[in-house]
């Protein structure tokens, strides 16, 4: 067990040592961002407008055991190194090599932005769990079964539950159950169980939801969204704005703007004064103003959101553009921090002890936070391994053992979360850490599938069934 796993226990035991400096250097807990609207909703649960309350859920649960939001910290830093030890655990079980599938997980180990969020009370988290318990369960098999896709399906909707943008991710679920089940029987049953399991969850809450407010929904913040998507290009003489809506034109020229968020969500009372018509909403006021935005500019639109995609990839986690947010999702944004009238009470009602960096542990998280990450340029070099290995013929491959299916799905939604909010909202590097979780995973089946050696019960399979197809060798 040691000499097999030896590297992978040396990278988790460093893994616990840099968050128990973590915890040492920024006590209690980062709250934060909507850490303190997650807070609240956990004392006060009832489904919101603004989001899904599925980590409130979660809040609820930690915060009965103790109202210290240390607790919720400590929880956190668990679940992260759960996250790799469950990523390990599924790149082993599709032949990839201990030292390649440590690799893989190395991000969630001890990327700077990934413990800054296991700091944080936020859904990130627990979101990014949850979407890899999904895909370990369904593809644990070669071949996935009907209680396993239902499993799969009931994790990714509590995922969708924690954050509204997972739900496009059952489409991830349905192309594995589809290329790796065997037979188009199961393949069809594994297909109807994930989507089946993966709705129930949502149209309990949407039920849930209409008690409460009156429609079926999730919650009715999309408009907004789009709303602060535009914010960054829109151009009020290039189309007409009813007299209702004019108040959503950016008085500042364009390139002079703030970060979409302020427009969004720090307007006083979060309506910039409008009035909608009868028979319309808040909601779909600033939605139909977005529509009518993105119809008059569609190249601009274009153009910014392939703007914001490409950030990703840049070398350092830095703001450009009219983004402000990026200090936020490292440690040295808590130099010299400073309670406000939004973050004081959350720290006051679950503790009272407010946030405090102590040397010389936050001093050392400062540096490493600088250093220790995952670069762009070599999240698109793992991106394009993962290409070339989905479209390497299985017989050109070293382990063809090592299905080239997976590995394509895992980057692929790693990158569709991000990609979706920089089409729906804005650019953030908070929601680039999907990428960072599943992307290097991918990577490392993709190594594994082009250059590793087969184990020997894989290369007594191969040579058995030399001239067979596999589902899993199969896209």
């Amino acid at each position: 067990m040691v000499r097999r796993h030896g590297v992978f226990g040396v990278a988790v035991l460093l893994g616990i040592a840099v968050r128990v400096v973590v915890m040492l250097g920024f006590f209690p807990a980062f709250v934060y961002s909507d850490g303190p609207t997650y807070l609240d909703l956990s004392e006060h649960l009832a489904p919101s407008q603004e989001r899904v309350v599925g980590y409130a859920v979660v809040l609820k649960v930690l915060l009965w055991v103790t109202d210290q939001v240390w607790f919720v910290a400590v929880v956190q830093h668990v679940l992260g190194l759960l996250t790799a030890v469950i990523g390990y655990a599924l790149l082993r079980r599709w032949g990839v090599g201990p030292v390649v599938a440590t690799l893989g997980v190395l991000p969630v180990l001890f990327d700077g932005m990934q413990l800054v969020l296991e700091h944080s009370v936020l859904a990130d988290v627990v979101f990014d769990l949850l979407l890899l318990v999904a895909v370990a369960i369904l593809a644990w098999r070669r071949s996935p079964r009907v209680p396993a896709a239902a499993l799969a399906g009931l994790a990714l909707g509590a995922a969708a539950l924690t954050k509204i943008a997972g739900g496009p991710v059952i489409l991830g679920a349905v192309v594995l159950c589809l290329v790796l089940a065997a037979g188009w029987r199961m393949k069809l049953l594994t297909t109807l169980a994930v989507c089946v399991a993966f709705v129930v969850p949502l149209l309990g809450y949407a039920a849930w939801y209409h008690s409460v407010h009156g429609v079926y929904a999730l919650s009715e913040s999309g408009g907004r969204a789009k709303y602060m998507r535009t914010t960054g290009f829109v151009d009020c003489s290039r189309f007409v704005v009813p007299e209702y809506e004019q108040r959503l034109c950016p008085t500042t020229p364009v390139g002079q703007r703030y970060d979409p968020t302020f427009y969004g969500w720090h307007d006083p009372d979060n309506t910039h004064g409008l009035e909608p018509p009868k028979g319309m909403t808040l909601n779909q006021v600033f939605g139909d103003f977005a529509r009518r935005a993105i119809a008059a500019q569609p190249q601009t639109y274009r153009a910014i959101v392939w703007r914001d995609v490409k950030m990703t990839f840049a070398w350092h986690r830095w703001d450009d553009y009219e983004y402000s947010t990026s200090r936020k999702w490292m440690f040295d944004g808590y130099r010299a921090w400073l309670p406000t009238d939004y973050t004081g009470p959350a720290y006051r009602e679950h503790g009272g002890r407010l946030l405090t960096a102590k040397q010389p542990w936050s001093g050392f998280l400062w540096t490493y936070g600088g250093w220790v990450y995952l670069p762009g340029p070599v999240l698109l070099a793992l991106l394009a391994l993962v290409a070339i290995a989905t479209l390497w013929p299985s017989r050109w491959s070293r382990n063809p053992g090592v299905g080239r299916s997976l590995g394509f799905v895992l980057a692929a939604l790693g990158m569709g979360l991000v990609v979706i909010p920089d089409v729906t909202a804005q650019f953030t590097w908070r929601y680039v850490l999907p990428a960072f979780v599943l992307v290097p995973m991918a990577a490392a089946l993709a190594w594994a599938r082009l250059a590793g050696r087969p184990r020997p019960d894989e290369a007594r399979r191969i040579g058995r069934r030399a001239t067979e197809t596999r589902p899993s060798d199969r896209f």
